[in-house]
């Protein structure tokens, strides 16, 4: 059910439905004209915030790496090596599954398609951050003859991989089971081995 706009944040009211749209109906469904009807708003109000829908995608997907990136600061309480970057696997993963709309939207191909300077720039600082903490582990004897490129691909593929499996019931269903989170916590584990 769509809820009038009334006075407030146009933007983040846009962005908001626009998620919503996206995550029920898809981006062929997703329009500024139909947004702004659906906020009762002049159909020229949200070109204010979106010239374009190009615009719009790509706000939407800064959004969601931004609150991604926010999530794993969690990670950064504990001392740098194999405990942080555990850490910081899990708090992607659990961000992943409180936010499945969001996380959704940000692997839709329309969505990536649209990737701004902005994106790119966090998209790169996540990346960054990961490899950073991967070099940490490794400066105190974890995997250090193993190549840093590798440990990274496979934290990646970890990481995403289990977090759409979390996120999509296609994939979810066949592996619920009452100990999922430990089986998340295990899965993570062989990847860090004895050193966690």
């Amino acid at each position: 059910m769509n809820t009038p706009y009334h006075h407030g944040n146009l933007r983040e009211a846009l962005l908001a439905r626009a998620i919503e749209t996206l995550s029920e109906k898809g981006v062929e469904h997703l329009s500024l004209r139909a947004l702004a009807r659906d906020l009762d708003v002049s159909h020229a109000a949200p070109l204010r915030h979106f010239p374009t829908k190009t615009d719009l995608l790509n706000a939407i997907a800064v959004e969601g790496v931004e609150s991604l990136i926010g999530a794993t600061d969690t990670a950064m309480a504990h001392s740098p090596g194999p405990a942080r970057l555990r850490a910081m696997m899990l708090a992607y993963i659990d961000w992943a599954m409180t936010h499945a709309e969001l996380h959704r939207v940000l692997r839709n191909p329309d969505v990536m398609r649209h990737t701004s300077e902005t994106l790119a720039d966090l998209l790169t600082a996540f990346a960054d951050r990961q490899r950073a903490e991967i070099s940490y582990a490794q400066e105190q004897g974890w995997r250090r003859n193993e190549d840093p490129a590798v440990l990274f691909l496979h934290l990646v593929s970890l990481t995403a991989g289990t977090a759409i499996v979390m996120t999509e019931n296609v994939y979810r269903d066949p592996v619920v089971t009452p100990e999922l989170r430990d089986k998340i916590e295990a899965s993570i584990d062989l990847f860090l081995g004895a050193a966690k």
